[in-house]
């Protein structure tokens, strides 16, 4: 959790971490609308979003986010598969 202000510096794929920016995707995307919303945005910056397909896909039935990252995680989502 202490390194979820990064999600709001934009994601540089060069960038030393210690942690792995999946992991902290995935925890980000598993959070609050703020959270989940500054994770799509690593996600569409280039973050890997492979390892994420699955809570990408479970953003469609989540009717309490807002319509708007729904549609990006589908998008995201469908980018991947294909």
């Amino acid at each position: 959790m202490q390194y979820l202000i990064d999600l709001e510096k934009p994601f540089d794929a060069g960038a030393s971490r210690p942690y792995d920016p999946v992991a902290l995707v995935r925890f980000a995307l598993t959070g609050s609308t703020y959270w989940a919303g500054l994770a799509l945005v690593w996600l569409e910056s280039g973050a890997p979003a492979k390892s994420v397909i699955q809570e990408l896909r479970t953003f469609k039935s989540e009717q309490d986010r807002p319509q708007a990252q729904r549609h990006n995680a589908r998008r995201l989502r469908k980018a991947v598969e294909e």
